[in-house]
């Protein structure tokens, strides 16, 4: 689905997230090649090629010959369909208050969240 396949592009690493996050919100815009994405992310065009490659195998990311230069823009058919299904899903979920004291997941004999267990 749209919403898995965004969720994936953006689970990977720790800056990496942030980094394919700048690019689409550049790409949003604006066509651009590697080089320039590279330029106005100050990151080599082999990394900035990397994340390329990863929102392109989701399909967030769609390249076009321009010349000698492949640009690269946002799929933003795509992009819509994957915030609408996270705004569909959203309004759908149980609202809970949380227990901030406690915890009630299946694993709460063993968190440390639990009242009674938790160490000091």
């Amino acid at each position: 689905s749209e919403l898995k396949a965004l969720i994936e592009m953006l689970s990977n690493g720790q800056d990496i997230p942030y980094t394919r996050y700048q690019i689409l919100m550049l790409l949003l815009n604006h066509h651009y090649c590697g080089k320039a994405l590279s330029a106005k992310l100050g990151i080599s065009e082999s990394a900035v090629s990397q994340h390329l490659q990863v929102l392109k195998n989701c399909g967030l990311v769609t390249g076009l010959r321009i010349d000698y230069q492949m640009h690269y823009q946002v799929n933003k058919d795509l992009m819509l369909r994957a915030v609408n299904a996270l705004c569909q899903a959203l309004s759908e979920t149980e609202k809970t208050h949380w227990d901030q004291e406690n915890c009630d997941c299946e694993f709460a004999a063993s968190c440390s969240r639990r009242g009674a267990s938790r160490k000091s």
